[in-house]
């Protein structure tokens, strides 16, 4: 079951801007709370079912020599931005590798370029998958034209989103704010046409209802990850 303040985070990287943000915030939650970090970047290496038991082998040898220097990359990565947070390397489909490890976490936080098409993969697609499956937390940032400190995202008032007020969005951006000093502008909506991005706020809080895809406004969740430039945290209820 998760929790506020976080005792584990969670951070999903593709190696872009969006990431090295997600990384900043993370670690500026970490810095608050004690928190510790993780930093995962999965891949799937696809082999041809026709190559041969020789060509496996050579494909096994290469693929070992290549997670080795992706881990030592993504360690550097990483580093730049958290040096206290480790980096895990994995093998497999980057939404169920993410979704799958944030279950032992509090809170998982990644970037997304909120583009259309093939460009959307690694992160876009990964982003969308999060905010409507994840069971904890996910809060979700935009790169930004200039890199600024990662509590930011907390100093500003926060603002809610949700079918009621009283709820785990509500609680936990109360919380968000008390713990940077911020304030809370409740924003209760009533419709979907309601939900919109609040220009006024630096991070608007969303009330997702019940996991995997039992949402209370369904796919708008993922709509709005491509439409707010704003750093989004969707909070599922944890009954």
């Amino acid at each position: 079951m998760w929790q506020y303040p976080p005792r584990r985070i969670l951070v999903a990287v593709d190696f872009g801007q969006a990431s090295e943000r997600a990384l900043r915030v993370a670690s500026a939650l970490a810095a608050r709370h004690g928190s510790a970090v993780t930093a995962l970047h999965a891949e799937t290496l696809e082999v041809p079912p026709y190559f041969t038991h020789d060509q496996l082998n050579e494909v096994e040898r290469h693929r070992r020599q290549a997670r080795r220097e992706a881990q030592r990359y993504l360690e550097a990565f990483v580093h730049a931005s958290a040096p206290a947070a480790t980096a895990l390397l994995m093998d497999g489909p980057a939404p169920e590798a993410v979704l799958a490890t944030a279950a032992g976490h509090d809170l998982l936080v990644l970037g997304t370029h909120g583009r259309k098409g093939p460009s959307r993969w690694w992160m876009g697609s990964v982003a969308e998958r999060a905010v409507r499956d994840s069971p904890v937390p996910a809060l979700v940032v935009r790169a930004e034209p200039q890199p600024t400190p990662g509590a930011q995202v907390f100093a500003r008032p926060v603002a809610v989103a949700g079918p009621e007020p009283g709820g785990e969005a509500d609680r936990y951006a109360r919380a968000l704010a008390a713990s940077f000093g911020g304030e809370v502008a409740e924003k209760t909506v009533s419709s979907l046409s309601d939900l919109t991005c609040d220009p006024g706020a630096s991070l608007v809080v969303v009330a997702t209802g019940r996991h995997h895809g039992g949402g209370w406004f369904g796919d708008t969740a993922e709509r709005l990850v491509r439409a707010c430039a704003l750093p989004m945290l969707f909070v599922p209820n944890r009954s």
